[in-house]
């Protein structure tokens, strides 16, 4: 190969060189990020509070929320050396207030009021969507109609059909599916009580719902009586599957079967 008839198509020049601009002065730098920073901030909360797990956690996050919109505003007024002192007096007063900081900051640099009515937008969604709000509509009432809609996954059955809740379920173990639910309530924990008849005899089946007033915690299938006797320990176990997996409970137990059959088998060539 001939090196000297390579030719390529960039060759580097000495005038060709990299410039970094010059660092802005306080008064110079533009506020808009910082500002828009501020009118985003309750959208964090609404995202990052699918991942609290209880009421403390959710406090915590939400006073976080708080005090960074009262902090993003009180920190653009601090560094706002481009305003006079009147209208710094009237940004004062407005720093408690975001939405109202934001409508004047923008105001006084002419830059609209888009930051201010999307922060308010959010702080709306933010208090009629956060969980301590919506705590306030559960009670025994509204539990019964929220547990009857809940998929059986969420109680720790394995079953991918979401289409699976645990009214239907129920609907299909009573006679006729006909039952009745009593809810009652201490503390945190709500126990419902469904009742009707299993091949003629009355029945009964107990879940617990765990609600700290913030989030759903547990929900877990507790005790089941049929004909006055209450089932235990591997028979409470079946039982509760058949009723809430169905069909896929005789399958998950035909899995296990055939799982033992094969360990046994296993266990019999070492020997």
């Amino acid at each position: 190969m001939d090196m000297n008839n390579m030719q390529f198509g960039w060759q580097y020049s000495p005038e060709q060189k990299f410039v970094f601009k010059p660092k802005l002065a306080r008064g110079e730098r533009s506020t808009g990020g910082g500002l828009w920073f501020v009118a985003l901030i309750p959208l964090f909360g609404i995202v990052m509070e699918n991942f609290a797990v209880d009421k403390y956690s959710g406090a915590v996050l939400w006073l976080s929320v708080i005090f960074l919109m009262f902090f993003g505003c009180h920190a653009d007024l601090k560094h706002a050396d481009d305003i006079d002192d009147a209208a710094r007096q009237s940004l004062k007063k407005a720093v408690w207030i975001p939405p109202l900081y934001l409508y004047r900051r923008d105001k006084l640099r002419g830059a609209g009021k888009t930051k201010s009515i999307v922060l308010l937008i959010l702080i709306v969604a933010a208090i009629f969507s956060n969980g301590f709000i919506q705590g306030l509509t559960v009670n025994e009432n509204s539990l019964i109609e929220r547990l009857e809609n809940t998929p059986v996954s969420v109680m720790n059955f394995k079953t991918s059909d979401d289409e699976k809740t645990v009214g239907k379920m129920l609907e299909g173990w009573f006679d006729d599916g006909k039952y009745e639910c009593e809810c009652t309530h201490s503390g945190d924990i709500y126990e419902l009580v469904y009742s009707g008849k299993r091949d003629g005899k009355p029945a009964e089946v107990t879940v617990n719902v765990e609600h700290d007033g913030f989030v759903f915690k547990d929900i877990t299938a507790e005790g089941i009586t049929i004909g006055g006797e209450e089932l235990k320990d591997d028979e409470l176990k079946d039982m509760q599957k058949e009723i809430f997996l169905g069909d896929e409970a005789k399958e998950e137990e035909g899995s296990e079967a055939a799982e033992e059959d094969d360990d046994s088998v296993v266990e019999s060539e070492e020997e």
